[in-house]
């Protein structure tokens, strides 16, 4: 079984919103692998707590390395010192850790029907549908429980139990298939990202992501930081219509 969790950057408004897209990034640990994981994420918070005095038990995300908030609010480290430390997280990630990752993005500006797609909904569809894909692929034994970050478990749930049910996926040579995501069980359950170390690594993804050179790029930050986790990205969910490696995007130009 794999344990799927799962973080947002961005919002999904459409009006006097400050993003142009809602990313949604999921990292995915086996669920022998869990433990081990767990035990490096708790050493490497150990080692921030040693060389930057950052609280071992602080939830640390994106945002507060970017713009000095949070835990970081007093530890007087200048914005290239904290992108330093951000890199160092995703490098850690990229080298130690055993998860697969990937993003969906959604670019709102360029939906055309509005009032009929919600972007955060269109974000989890797609989300869900790759877990269910990955999971039938690589062993259609085996299945996935999804942890989201606390806040849309109404809205998840309500999608997750329709993709059980009644699912169309768009074909790759045109038409949908029907195909019921039958590998995501239970429904999902909400963490608490100060509570969950791997909450935030899906934080640390997602803001990568969205800021990725070829989504929304931000020039407090260096373009190209989510390429740093390598192979960890799952490329595999947007091998046949491309883009940007592991991240899927919809609208497409």
């Amino acid at each position: 079984m794999y344990l799927a969790y799962t973080d947002e950057s961005g919002d999904s408004g459409y009006e006097n919103s400050p993003t142009k897209y809602i990313v949604i990034c999921c990292v995915l640990v086996y669920e022998t692998d869990w433990l081990s994981t767990l035990e490096k994420l708790i050493a490497l918070r150990q080692e921030l707590k040693k060389k930057y005095n950052i609280p071992i038990r602080s939830e640390l995300k994106a945002e507060d390395l970017v713009y000095g908030r949070g835990p970081l609010n007093d530890l007087g480290l200048n914005r290239i010192e904290r992108v330093g430390i951000y890199g160092e997280l995703l490098d850690f990630e990229a080298n130690k850790l055993d998860i697969r990752t990937f993003a969906v993005a959604i670019a709102k500006e360029r939906i055309t029907f509005r009032s009929a797609n919600d972007p955060r909904a269109r974000a989890w569809e797609y989300l869900t549908q790759r877990l269910d894909t990955f999971c039938r692929k690589c062993d259609p034994s085996d299945r996935i429980i999804l942890l989201p970050d606390e806040g849309h478990g109404y809205m998840v749930r309500r999608i997750m139990r329709r993709a059980r049910r009644f699912q169309k996926v768009k074909g790759l040579y045109g038409g949908t298939l029907d195909i019921k995501a039958q590998h995501l069980i239970e429904d999902p359950l909400d963490k608490k990202s100060a509570e969950s170390y791997f909450i935030q690594v899906a934080d640390w993804n997602a803001y990568a992501a969205h800021r990725y050179k070829d989504i929304a790029p931000n020039t407090r930050i260096p373009p190209d930081l989510w390429d740093i986790l390598g192979d960890k990205r799952l490329l595999e969910v947007n091998e046949q219509t491309g883009g940007p490696a592991g991240i899927v995007v919809w609208p497409r130009d």
